[in-house]
């Protein structure tokens, strides 16, 4: 996807809010060597919404705007420790837009007024090296999926995935503006890979051009067929999909509370890299 934003700062909303790119974002770290701050960008680069901008008023922070659809895609990104004093900026752009006034902000930057954490659960960002996720299991060890489970890889996403993101667009969108937005999502990576298997469950690998990342989400297993490792077959065969384009490490988002998930996770080598969270912005002055 190319990184060009054509948003102009006026319809953004009136604040100084300049379309930017993954790219910029890096370059204009106040601290390039933060191995967490670089991550964070990583996950961006991997879901990139319509609108991406940057601030002089809020330097260092993206601002992201798709359809609201994800909270991941609709909230301000703030990639380091740093935390600006006024973040009303923000708030009134997506007051503008009618969306909640969200930020993201790492676990280990300090308290700010008017800045009140969600009720959602922490979010714990996972890292694992792409050969040690796609080697197949040791005899006995965990993460390994039951014989008879196949695994198919595409570059186009199952539709049964984009219907499921184009549900979590802002409610009233037309049907078919939220199935576009979801497919625009879905392959806003430089490039990416989608995992589906024979029962409807499906995943995608979205390889981000930062620091040799790629990062895995969309894991989805119905019901009926969980508890048979399908969700470990998938996370195996886009680790190696993941290999062949290049990647060295895969990462992910999984909320802190989902205990199955993280379990499963831990048992394919993932380890916790550093904790993110929502948090409301208070009202523009």
């Amino acid at each position: 996807m190319n990184e060009t934003n054509e948003m102009s700062g006026s319809a953004m909303g009136g604040q100084d809010w300049e379309p930017t790119t993954v790219g910029e974002l890096l370059a204009r770290l106040p601290e390039p060597d933060d191995p967490v701050a670089v991550l964070e960008v990583a996950l961006l680069a991997a879901w990139r919404p319509d609108v991406l901008a940057g601030s002089g008023a809020l330097p260092g922070c993206a601002l992201r705007e798709h359809a609201g659809m994800t909270k991941r895609a609709n909230s301000l990104l703030v990639p380091t420790r740093r935390l600006p004093a006024d973040l009303s900026p923000a708030a009134d752009f997506y007051a503008r837009r009618r969306l909640p006034a969200l930020a993201m902000v790492r676990a280990d930057a300090p308290a700010r007024p008017r800045l009140t954490p969600t009720p959602d659960p922490p979010v714990l960002v996972m890292t694992a090296p792409v050969e040690a996720v796609a080697a197949p299991p040791r005899r006995g060890a965990g993460g390994a999926a039951r014989p008879g489970v196949a695994v198919g890889l595409d570059g186009t996403p199952p539709s049964a995935m984009v219907d499921r993101t184009a549900a979590r667009a802002r409610p009233g969108t037309p049907g078919g503006e939220a199935v576009g937005a979801a497919r625009r999502l879905l392959t806003s990576a430089p490039d990416q890979c989608f995992a589906s298997t024979s029962s409807g469950g499906a995943g995608r690998l979205a390889v981000t051009g930062v620091d040799g990342v790629a990062v895995l989400d969309g894991l989805f297993v119905p019901p009926r067929a969980r508890r048979r490792g399908e969700a470990s077959a998938m996370v195996r065969a886009l680790a190696g999909a993941a290999g062949t384009l290049g990647a060295r490490t895969m990462a992910l988002e999984v909320e802190q509370d989902n205990a199955p998930a993280v379990a499963c996770y831990l048992a394919l080598g993932f380890q916790t890299h550093h904790e993110h969270l929502y948090a409301t912005l208070g009202a523009p002055a």
